[in-house]
């Protein structure tokens, strides 16, 4: 409880939109809320006499309503960060959470109706005869958030996306295999596998947060690095992988004619240039700094990286932008004597100011 709860407060501050931040805020304090409501009724579970029976009771009420709550807050957050088409709209956020609704109408009435469970007159728990929709309706939102995330992550070829996708489609995870643990062994697992996997998504989430640009949104420096690092470590992997290095044609120019809010919007165009042209074959986009960026793409022909070069400057072209935006260009193949990220990482960055040279000579601003 203490550990989700923490989570949650930090979460306000550190994870990415004001959306997504209160959503995990939201199922941290749900959890821990369900986790406490849940050790009451552990407590007092037998405990017989009308204030005994009558907590049981309550918490119990609480503990199944709060349970489905937090399926569904983890629902609305996994399918929020995928992007999903599913919440587009109020009516729909409304028809996904009916059945949640339902399981809290069930779980209020039951003192009557014995619908998910009663308590009898020992103050001893017993099922209902409705009491699988509780868990149905819980897992079916897990379930189903979990497969749409599995699924996405095959699609994607973002590496940082696949790695958000991939700890979506697994969250549920530890808190099936400690609930299966409490089930067998009567002993509170469920607790601590609610616990590990937000525990786990924090963690990740943080790592993209320090590996991301916060301007842009591409990959960082930093997280270029580990990964051409990692890419040299095998080399199958680093076979036909062609470096792209490049800068802004002119930007101190638009800096100083527009203002270095408009130099940010500059680089924010070029980032969303890239991405648009580079994602879809699977590259690997960074910001190195200021106004240079960096691609990794596997191809089998340079004459396939002269398109990718054309159509990066195609794409800036149709900026709506007050002013030119044109990138210089010069990359590098691993092979033929580039055997390490260093030196791939020179040469494309003497072939780029080989360009900016030629460019100099023709009249083109490149500062």
């Amino acid at each position: 409880m203490i550990v989700l709860i923490g989570l949650a407060v930090r979460s306000r501050r550190s994870l990415f939109s004001s959306t997504q931040q209160l959503l995990f805020s939201m199922l941290g304090y749900t959890s821990a809320a369900y986790i406490f409501f849940d050790m009451i009724w552990v407590l007092l579970d037998g405990v017989d006499g009308t204030l005994g029976i009558a907590v049981n009771w309550i918490s119990n009420a609480v503990s199944f309503s709060l349970f489905a709550i937090v399926c569904l807050i983890w629902f609305i957050y996994s399918e929020t960060v995928q992007g999903s088409r599913l919440l587009a709209s109020r009516y729909r956020v409304v028809l996904v959470a009916s059945p949640t609704v339902l399981v809290v109408v069930l779980a209020f009435t039951s003192y009557w109706t014995h619908a998910l469970f009663y308590i009898d007159s020992q103050g001893v728990y017993s099922r209902g005869s409705a009491y699988m929709i509780q868990p149905i309706v819980s897992y079916c939102y897990v379930i189903h958030t979990s497969l749409h995330a599995f699924v996405q992550s095959r699609r994607v070829e973002s590496l940082q996306t696949k790695t958000i996708y991939r700890t979506l489609a697994f969250f549920a995870i530890p808190a099936l295999v400690c609930g299966t643990f409490q089930v067998v062994y009567s002993l509170p697992g469920l607790c601590v596998g609610i616990m590990i996997s937000i525990l786990l998504l924090y963690i990740v989430f943080q790592e993209q947060l320090i590996s991301t640009d916060p301007l842009t949104g591409l990959n960082n420096r930093n997280r270029f690095e580990t990964y051409i690092l990692s890419l040299f470590s095998n080399v199958d992997q680093a076979e036909d992988v062609y470096l792209l290095v490049m800068d802004a044609d002119g930007f101190k120019q638009i800096n100083d004619r527009y203002g270095h809010v408009e130099g940010d919007h500059a680089l924010q165009v070029i980032s969303a240039a890239l991405k648009e042209v580079c994602s879809a074959s699977g590259s690997f986009i960074a910001r190195y700094g200021g106004d240079e960026f960096v691609v990794l793409q596997k191809a089998i022909a340079e004459q396939d990286i002269l398109h990718l070069c054309a159509a990066i400057n195609d794409e800036l072209a149709r900026a709506e932008v007050p002013y030119l935006l044109r990138m210089s260009i010069g990359y590098a193949r691993v092979g033929d004597g580039v055997d390490t990220w260093q030196d791939l990482l020179r040469a494309a960055d003497a072939e780029l100011y080989r360009v900016k040279r030629e460019k100099k000579k023709v009249g083109v601003q490149i500062r």
